[in-house]
């Protein structure tokens, strides 16, 4: 894997036309892959210590796990549909906020894009709330693809 293609992913039909131009990417570029990062931040008060008899260090293990069995079908489905067209795809997992997320996979892995797809809101809505095509844009030094919001 030289320089994967980076994909923020969460099943939504943004995401999926975001893992469409991905694999197009990955065929003009010629055996690359993509890394498919589902990002999911836990919820506030689920953080403590990394000492395993803190309640709470027990409480966001639980939560998850469940997040990983509602979630893992539905990228493992994705990553077999994106392995049949012949790209080598691999999920991740990342528990963080997801601009931190995929700008740090990235880089760990020698990325040079990341794509994600756009949820249709307007640059002045993106700027004023947290929408992650338009921090991505705004933070990373990796190029980023974002993929217009489909009808």
């Amino acid at each position: 894997m030289d320089h994967p293609i980076v994909l923020g992913y969460d099943g939504s039909t943004c995401s999926a036309a975001a893992l469409d131009e991905a694999l197009a990417l990955a065929h003009d570029l010629k055996d690359s892959e993509i890394l498919m990062v589902y990002c999911h931040e836990p919820p506030p008060g689920l953080a403590c210590a990394l000492d395993p008899t803190c309640a709470a260090a027990k409480e966001l293990r639980d939560y998850e796990s469940r997040v990983v069995d509602e979630v893992e079908p539905l990228l493992e489905a994705a990553a077999a549909q994106a392995r049949q067209t012949g790209v080598r795809t691999e999920v991740v997992m990342a528990w963080d906020e997801p601009v931190h997320a995929l700008i740090e996979v990235a880089r760990e892995h020698g990325s040079h894009i990341i794509v994600v797809g756009s949820h249709g809101e307007s640059a002045l809505s993106g700027a004023l709330s947290r929408n992650t095509p338009y921090e991505l844009l705004h933070r990373s030094t990796i190029p980023v693809m974002v993929v217009p919001h489909r009808v």
